[in-house]
């Protein structure tokens, strides 16, 4: 489907790229490259602003991020005209031994993000670890009241619940809710992910129960049991049903492609980025036409 269907260029105002999507590009690359493609905002991963491209398997961001890096990337975006709808990744309070670094660790993302004006940095507070729900629970609220009393600017925090594989802690927006609930703070939200939500069998009630928490929304396809992301449309997730209930929630932001499978190894995914882009863009505003979203601009809507 996305192969085919036209770009609609007034949805691409509401269409954002998390740099995953493009692991071998810089941030400079890749804003200008969504920019070139009609995007309108873009995710911007630590891990980038830590190694300078996205290579070899995933790792949690832990490193300082150079002031000469963090002034680079915040011109590479101006320059772009695009937004900065998210900044990737902090968190793993759950485990005790690195507990207090983890926390040192989101201040400084926190003080990245707001280099950028992003709208918010995701949090993945961790994994069990051992624990039972109720003490990784009290550990990550007590890592997050500590960062939102010491944060050097009010950058707002968005939990993103992952599936089970990843992560054996919050795996449900109404877990994430849940946690969001106990730290009871008006900047800690939820950053909704279709490819891990659309099988949880509760998301319409949880989207609903988020309302004006929805602090981004991951836009991303893919079939039942298998790990490989699709262009979003050219899959079997209900993207947009999933959108339209976003937006009868109330969320009115942009929609970011996280397309992880250009990291896989293989000829079916030798694709260059450009045309990685062009095939995103034109099935995201397609899903978004079907589920009639509003062409204004994010936040206008």
């Amino acid at each position: 489907m996305p192969e085919q269907a036209a770009v609609d260029k007034l949805l691409m105002r509401r269409c954002g790229v998390s740099e995953v999507s493009t692991p071998l590009w810089t941030v400079a690359e890749d804003a200008a490259g969504y920019a070139a493609a009609g995007f309108a905002a873009i995710g911007v991963w630590l891990h980038k602003l830590e190694r300078g491209r996205m290579e070899g398997p995933f790792w949690m961001p832990d490193q300082i991020i150079p002031d000469d890096v963090i002034k680079d990337s915040v011109a590479a975006v101006k320059d772009s005209g695009l937004t900065v709808s998210h900044v990737v990744l902090s968190g793993n309070y759950t485990d005790e031994a690195t507990h207090d670094r983890a926390i040192e660790h989101t201040l400084h993302a926190i003080d990245v993000a707001a280099a950028l004006d992003a709208a918010c940095l995701i949090i993945n507070p961790g994994r069990l670890n051992g624990l039972d729900r109720g003490a990784a629970t009290d550990l990550a609220v007590s890592a997050l009241r500590r960062v939102l009393r010491e944060r050097r600017a009010p950058v707002r925090l968005a939990l993103e619940p992952v599936i089970d594989w990843q992560s054996d802690f919050l795996n449900t927006l109404a877990q994430a809710l849940d946690l969001a609930d106990a730290i009871d703070h008006p900047d800690v939200g939820v950053y909704p992910d279709t490819w891990h939500l659309w099988e949880t069998g509760t998301y319409d009630d949880d989207i609903a129960r988020a309302g004006d928490r929805i602090f981004g929304f991951h836009l991303n396809d893919g079939r039942s049991g298998d790990r490989n992301r699709e262009i979003p449309g050219a899959g079997e997730i209900p993207l947009a049903d999933m959108v339209r209930a976003a937006e009868a929630a109330g969320y009115t932001g942009t929609y970011d492609v996280e397309y992880t499978t250009p990291m896989a190894v293989g000829p079916a995914f030798d694709v260059p980025y450009e045309e990685v882009l062009r095939r995103c863009a034109a099935g995201m505003t397609q899903v978004l036409r079907e589920a009639g979203v509003d062409a204004g601009a994010p936040g206008d809507s």
